[in-house]
C-alpha cells in the first residue's frame, strides 16, 4: 500500500517542508549540530583506539632467564612460550644485546658503565600477545617454568590502562547516546507541532475516510527526511574539518598515528547517515503514534 502511494506521500511531505520551512530548518541545523558532536566523538574515539592499539601492540612479556640455562632447555622454553595459546611472537636478547642496548638508551652514562666489571644484565625472551588483556594470564601461566629467573609485565600499569581505556569507551558511548535521544525528542516534537498545524486538515482527511496509516505516512517520510539532510550535512560538514585537523596535527606531531584513509572512514560516514534516518523516522513515529492514534 505505501508503495502504491508513494508519491503522494513524498509529495506531502516536501509540501509540509514548505509550508513550515523555519521550523524544519531550525530542527534540520539542530540536528546536523548533534551529528557534529556526535561525528566527533566518534573520530576521535576511533583515532583513539587506533593510537591504542598501536601502543598496545609495543605491550610485552619480559621474561629473565637464569644464568646456567643450557642452549637445549632455552630452545625447549622458547618453543614451549611460542605454542601457547594468544602468544604471536617470542625473541631471544642475549646478554651482550641487553648490555649493548643499555648502553645505546643511557649513552650519557656511558663513563659510569665503562667502570662496571663483565655484564650483570641476563638474558631474556621478550614475549608479545596477540591480545594486550591476556597478558597477565600468560605471564601467570609461565612463570613456573624450568631456566626462569623472574617474569616482568608492569601489572600495575596495565590495570591502570585498561581502567582508563574502558573509562573512555563507554563514557563516549554514553554521550553519543543522550545526544542522540535529543535529536529524537527534537524531531518529535517538531512533528508534534506540524500535526497540531494540520490538524483541521487531518480531521477533514478522516471524515472524507482516508485510514490512520495514510495520514501517518507523510509525517513519517517527513521525519526520515530531517534526519537525513541532517546528517548528511553533518558528514560534509566533519569530513572537511577532519582532514584539516589532522593534516595540522601530522605537520605538527609527524609520528602520531592518525587515521587518514578515506577508506577506512566510510563506515562512518555510513553509520551517521544511517542513524540520523533511523533517528528521524523514530522521532515523528513517536509523536505520530501518540497525536494520530490509531
Amino acid at each position: 500500500m505505501i508503495f502504491e502511494n508513494f508519491g503522494f506521500y513524498l509529495k506531502e511531505a516536501l509540501l509540509s517542508f514548505r509550508r513550515n520551512l523555519l521550523m524544519y530548518f531550525a530542527s534540520i541545523m539542530s540536528i546536523t549540530v548533534i551529528f557534529i558532536i556526535v561525528g566527533i566523538f566518534l573520530l576521535i574515539s576511533l583515532n583513539l583506539n587506533f593510537l591504542l592499539e598501536d601502543l598496545e601492540s609495543q605491550f610485552e612479556i619480559v621474561i629473565y632467564l637464569k644464568d646456567d640455562i643450557s642452549t637445549t632447555e632455552l630452545n625447549n622454553l622458547k618453543n614451549d612460550i611460542a605454542s601457547r595459546e594468544g602468544v604471536r611472537e617470542v625473541t631471544y636478547i642475549s646478554k651482550e644485546k641487553a648490555f649493548q642496548r643499555l648502553l645505546k638508551n643511557f649513552e650519557e652514562y656511558k663513563d659510569i658503565f665503562e667502570v662496571i666489571e663483565g655484564n650483570p644484565l641476563p638474558a631474556s625472551l621478550e614475549v608479545k600477545t596477540e591480545d594486550s588483556s591476556r597478558i597477565e594470564s600468560i605471564a601467570k601461566g609461565i612463570e613456573k617454568l624450568k631456566g626462569i629467573e623472574d617474569v616482568e609485565y608492569n601489572k600495575g600499569f596495565l590495570e591502570k590502562w585498561f581502567k582508563i581505556t574502558g573509562f573512555l569507551h563507554w563514557g563516549g558511548i554514553a554521550i553519543s547516546i543522550l545526544l542522540l535521544v535529543a535529536s529524537v525528542l527534537i524531531i518529535s516534537n517538531l512533528t508534534r507541532i506540524t500535526v497540531y498545524v494540520r490538524r483541521n486538515e487531518i480531521e477533514i482527511m478522516s471524515l472524507m475516510g482516508a485510514t490512520r496509516w495514510f495520514i501517518k505516512w507523510p509525517f513519517l517520510i517527513g521525519g526520515f527526511l530531517q534526519g537525513c539532510i541532517g546528517a548528511v550535512i553533518a558528514l560534509a560538514t566533519l569530513y572537511k574539518i577532519y582532514f584539516l585537523v589532522v593534516d595540522k596535527v601530522q605537520q605538527s606531531i609527524p609520528f602520531l598515528p592518525l587515521i587518514t584513509n578515506r577508506i577506512e572512514l566510510l563506515p562512518v560516514g555510513l553509520i551517521i547517515v544511517l542513524v540520523g534516518c533511523l533517528i528521524g523516522f523514530l522521532g515523528s513515529m513517536i509523536s505520530v503514534g501518540r497525536y494520530i492514534l490509531e
